[in-house]
């Protein structure tokens, strides 16, 4: 499984994004919180894709964070 992170303003954002986006059972892809980052394990690509940019749209993280991680994709 590939990994890439999101940087979020604070930790607490950081378990904010990974609380809405923790899927029970899934275990392809994945979210836990490294301080102010979230981990993010996924096998399709879309999965961190939409998790950035949901943090982004909701102040979670800041757009240049969010970019880094798609482009990281």
């Amino acid at each position: 499984m590939s990994e890439v992170h999101l940087a979020c303003l604070t930790a607490e954002h950081a378990a904010i994004v990974v609380k809405e986006a923790t899927r029970p059972g899934d275990d392809v892809h994945t979210v836990r919180r490294d301080g102010n980052q979230v981990v993010i394990g996924y096998f399709d690509k879309r999965w961190p894709l939409d998790i950035a940019e949901w943090a982004s749209e909701n102040c979670h993280a800041s757009d240049s964070a969010a970019a880094r991680t798609i482009a990281q994709l």
